[in-house]
């Protein structure tokens, strides 16, 4: 008898993750299905998670881990979308006395208290950071970057809270800061924010909702605006381009139909005009 084959299909599984005592939220813990560990996500600033699954089968077991906590293993069954609050409770060993003493130890002025912190957690914030922003060098420059704000706040630490959910915070809210700065660095990002690897546009990427909020809104309608002044100073072939694949949106191929052009050619003279807007950007910093 034939076997019936099983059907793909798209999962989310959101929610919470807090501290069973306090019930403060904890901040990269790290979310996973047992049958697909590389497709897991950190909880944010306020705890919070969400996964988005291609699955197969009916049943599997959702993980959760922490620095500092048990780690939570519980089976779930693989309905269309699950939303969880879940509390870990707190490993019963000295890791946090350690953590408390090793800060003491820092404040007081030993530069190898510093070393042990970062060694216990530098690999897990790189990770963490390395979801957010897909990118291992930007990744690395932001743990040294948390790291360097965590040690020279240090002295604002409370050892009522988990040093690890502390750092986190530290790490998530710098890389978040990051992010923010770098969409209003219209000059240096024409491109990026509007191309997929494919060329297909992409200017939603990030945004989770059929709508924008109100910065990504602000920022979308200051690109056009500057673009729209800034490409009047191209040729008109070269600003037909840019008309047609960043304020209208189309594919390269519905560039090509629309102009008449080999494909290969609206390629190479799209990657001609992105870089003219580059440097005309770049040399009016002062004004754009």
């Amino acid at each position: 008898m034939e076997q019936k084959k099983s059907v793909k299909r798209t999962i989310f599984i959101n929610g919470f993750v807090k501290d069973t005592k306090t019930e403060e939220p904890i901040v990269g813990a790290n979310v996973y299905l047992k049958s697909q560990r590389s497709n897991s996500v950190f909880t944010d600033e306020s705890g919070h998670f969400k996964l988005e699954l291609e699955v197969e089968g009916e049943n599997d077991t959702l993980i959760i881990t922490s620095a500092g906590y048990l780690p939570y293993k519980n089976p779930v069954k693989l309905d269309k979308e699950l939303k969880f609050t879940i509390n870990l409770s707190k490993r019963k060993t000295d890791r946090a006395k350690q953590d408390h003493e090793l800060v003491a130890a820092a404040l007081d002025g030993d530069q190898r208290a510093y070393g042990k912190l970062m060694a216990r957690y530098r690999d897990s914030i790189y990770f963490m950071i390395k979801k957010m922003v897909n990118n291992p060098d930007d990744a690395e420059d932001f743990t040294i970057e948390a790291f360097g704000k965590a040690f020279s706040n240090l002295h604002k630490y409370s050892a009522d809270f988990a040093f690890s959910t502390w750092l986190y915070r530290i790490a998530i809210n710098n890389c978040i800061d990051h992010i923010r700065k770098k969409r209003l660095e219209i000059y240096y990002s024409i491109d990026e924010p509007m191309e997929g690897e494919e060329g297909t546009s992409n200017a939603s990427r990030d945004i989770p909702t059929d709508s924008l909020d109100p910065e990504e809104d602000f920022i979308k309608k200051q690109r056009i605006l500057l673009m729209r002044e800034v490409i009047e100073r191209l040729n008109v072939k070269y600003r037909r381009l840019i008309e047609l694949r960043y304020l209208k949106e189309l594919s390269y191929e519905e560039i090509a139909q629309s102009m008449g052009l080999p494909l290969g050619t609206v390629k190479a003279q799209l990657h001609r005009a992105k870089i003219l807007l580059q440097n005309i950007l770049k040399n009016n910093k002062d004004k754009y």
